[in-house]
């Protein structure tokens, strides 16, 4: 079994074995990986996709949250989203998310990214609400190094070290979804393979999936999949679609929550542009 070793930001190594955490079998064969840490609007975004594709070329409805299925059935790119090792189920450390990417190497990768904060709130309301694997305070979350910030900045340190392992090579934000959502999906399904992306099909899609009727569909247990359905309808922190804004963690972090937030930013000596190319 091969191993690796990186330097994490404090100084130390560690070593861990390719194989312990990889989701080699989980990628293995797609063409395009959407690579993102839980609550970056992963859900949102697969759903704009693949109501674009049902729409565009007349597939099953039901397939629209297939996003491998999707793009395969529409002769594009085989495309997966995945949260690289860091899905809250697994329960790793943000140690635990050191080790190779070169499974990798032949794919094309998008990382979609978005406020440290912002990340932080949505995922401890997920973890409280919908997947119920933490009970305590924001405050304590934060600090876990199974869900804090640490893990989140852990997640991030790695593909800054590993952008250049695959063979193409995107970043995205969710701020980028809200601010040029038409420009944004428009870059993405071309990397897809998508060469002539309709732009009445593409802002459809985007109608359909806006906040409003995201929130309107939960309200009404509309949705078909447990992806996208409220755990309950009367508490609205427990919804997918909860917030939908930027910057909205003021109302939930102290100004002690964001102070540790941000000395660990500065020790890992964090900046999103360099998980630019």
């Amino acid at each position: 079994m091969s191993k690796t070793t990186l330097v994490i930001p404090s100084g130390s190594p560690v070593t861990i074995s390719h194989a312990k955490r990889t989701p080699a079998n989980e990628i293995e064969n797609v063409d395009v990986c959407i690579v993102s840490y839980p609550k970056c609007g992963r859900t949102w975004l697969r759903s704009i996709l693949g109501k674009y594709l049902v729409l565009k070329y007349k597939l099953d409805e039901e397939i629209m949250l297939e996003t491998e299925l999707a793009s395969t059935a529409s002769r594009l790119k085989s495309t997966k989203f995945t949260h690289d090792g860091a899905a809250m189920l697994d329960k790793l450390s943000y140690l635990e998310l050191y080790y190779s990417r070169e499974i990798y190497r032949n794919k094309s990768v998008i990382i979609l990214g978005r406020d440290l904060k912002d990340t932080m709130v949505s995922a401890y309301f997920q973890a409280t609400k919908r997947m119920e694997v933490f009970e305590g305070p924001i405050s304590e979350f934060i600090k876990t190094d199974l869900f804090g910030i640490r893990k989140l900045l852990a997640f991030y340190d790695v593909w800054m070290k590993s952008k250049s392992i695959p063979e193409r090579y995107l970043y995205i934000t969710y701020e980028d979804l809200h601010a040029t959502p038409n420009d944004t999906v428009k870059k993405i399904l071309e990397f897809m393979g998508e060469t002539e992306v309709d732009d009445t099909i593409l802002q459809e899609s985007l109608d359909f999936n806006s906040f409003e009727n995201q929130k309107k569909r939960e309200k009404e247990d509309a949705s078909s999949t447990p992806i996208t359905k409220a755990r309950d309808v009367d508490d609205p922190e427990s919804y997918k679609a909860r917030k939908g804004k930027v910057g909205g963690y003021t109302e939930y972090l102290t100004q002690k929550d964001e102070q540790f937030i941000d000395e660990w930013v500065n020790q890992f000596q964090f900046d999103f542009d360099n998980l630019k190319l």
